[in-house]
């Protein structure tokens, strides 16, 4: 089977997931400026014009990469707390999963995007949701302090677990996520306990 042959058995939507994924790679390794449609084209391995028939310009192709990862991540947190309402091992389980999927895709969300001034409104507004639903959170388990301090909070949880994973995909290998989440989820547990109301101070408080 030629290559030519083996593009024309793709479906639209499976095409279109694949220069996707290919604009993530291409994205996250030269950044949106550095990269052109024909890098993109050349990381699928079709044509420029392919690629137009599915986006019309480079902005929107960056930015469905974006909306796909977000999609795919407000997926798998409602699968994860229909699991277990209380939300344990829920938030670095979702992150984990997504990245193993479509690694480049995000790290473009997470790390790169909120850098690029035509995009950092799509990042701002995935983590505002982030950090809404990890103050929703935590105030299930009655956390102390004020206003401030409870936003502080809500910001420091998703930055632990988004850092977690970015590394860990960098680190770690996927025979051994398992072993990360249970870790990560203690670490997460522990730091949240400390902030109960009800936690009793350490003698040097």
């Amino acid at each position: 089977m030629t290559q030519a042959t083996a593009r024309q058995l793709l479906s639209r939507p499976e095409r279109r997931a694949a220069i996707l994924k290919a604009a993530a790679t291409a994205f996250a390794h030269k950044g949106f400026s550095a990269t052109s449609m024909d890098d993109v084209a050349a990381e699928a391995g079709i044509t420029k014009l392919i690629v137009y028939r599915h986006f019309e310009s480079k902005e929107d192709l960056y930015e469905a990469v974006l909306e796909r990862v977000s999609t795919r991540l407000a997926e798998e947190i409602v699968t994860g707390l229909a699991r277990d309402p209380r939300g344990r091992g829920v938030g670095v389980r979702t992150l984990l999963t997504v990245g193993r999927e479509d690694p480049d895709g995000f790290v473009l969300l997470w790390r790169h995007a909120a850098r690029e001034p035509q995009f950092a409104d799509h990042a701002e507004r995935f983590r505002a949701q982030a950090v809404g639903l990890s103050r929703t959170l935590l105030a299930r388990v009655d956390v102390a302090g004020d206003r401030k301090v409870r936003a502080w909070q809500a910001e420091l949880v998703v930055s632990f677990l988004v850092d977690a994973v970015l590394h860990w995909l960098e680190e770690g290998t996927a025979k051994r996520d398992d072993e990360m989440v249970d870790l990560t989820t203690k670490a997460l547990v522990a730091l949240v306990g400390s902030w109960r109301s009800d936690h009793p101070p350490h003698e040097t408080d």
